[in-house]
């Protein structure tokens, strides 16, 4: 068996498997970057499961906890130490820990419902969860959309964000549903640096209303 299994072979597997060659950039982490950019193209691919699933998570019995559990179950199939609703400085919706080095990331969900609620998830993320340490220096906030034109809510964040809070910069990414932005982490004094993360769950029988800034059904 050993000599079937030898780095030439798993060279040559890496090269046509893709699954092999995720688990190998997993397990072989080396830097906070490296950890996250790996696993933001897995949470992607998660997000792009739930979207075309998204019939399955309508109606008020679905809300946040529902739709993160199934991304908590994708990553652990990927071979992530991730939890839900762990206690990391409060109850945080999604925890993941590196098995090869002390990294964390924390990410916070919320169903669309107007800037304020986000910012309530922000404000969750970077104030009591996150400690905005060397090794904890990365988080996410998913926004779930129910409702039409999600570009618009993303957007409608983004300005919300350079209009009312401090950053130290903010980046675009080619999917213009995603952005990320760079804080000084209110308890630490280091940088914190957040992917915004808008998940289309609209849905013909979709039946969450529009909301105001405020967080009101319109």
């Amino acid at each position: 068996m050993s000599s079937i299994f030898n780095i030439e072979y798993i060279q040559a597997l890496v090269t046509v498997d893709a699954d092999v060659k995720g688990l190998i950039e997993r397990k072989t982490v080396s830097s906070q970057e490296n950890f996250v950019e790996t696993l933001y193209k897995d949470i992607d691919e998660a997000i792009r499961i739930l979207e075309q699933d998204r019939h399955f998570y309508q109606g008020p019995e679905y809300h946040e906890d529902h739709i993160t559990s199934c991304i908590i179950t994708f990553l652990k199939g990927r071979c992530y130490d991730a939890e839900h609703d762990t206690q990391h400085g409060g109850h945080c919706d999604i925890l993941v820990k590196s098995s090869v080095k002390s990294f964390e990331w924390i990410g916070e969900a919320k169903l669309w419902k107007g800037v304020q609620y986000i910012h309530g998830g922000f404000k969750q993320l970077t104030r009591r969860y996150a400690t905005g340490t060397f090794n904890d220096s990365y988080g996410g906030v998913l926004v779930y959309v129910k409702q039409t034109n999600t570009k618009s809510k993303t957007d409608e964040w983004k300005a919300w964000i350079e209009s009312n809070l401090p950053t130290l910069g903010h980046s675009d990414e080619a999917n213009s549903l995603r952005f990320r932005t760079s804080h000084t982490h209110v308890s630490s004094g280091l940088p914190y640096n957040v992917r915004h993360m808008f998940v289309v769950l609209n849905h013909e029988t979709s039946i969450e209303p529009e909301y105001d800034e405020s967080g009101n059904p319109i």
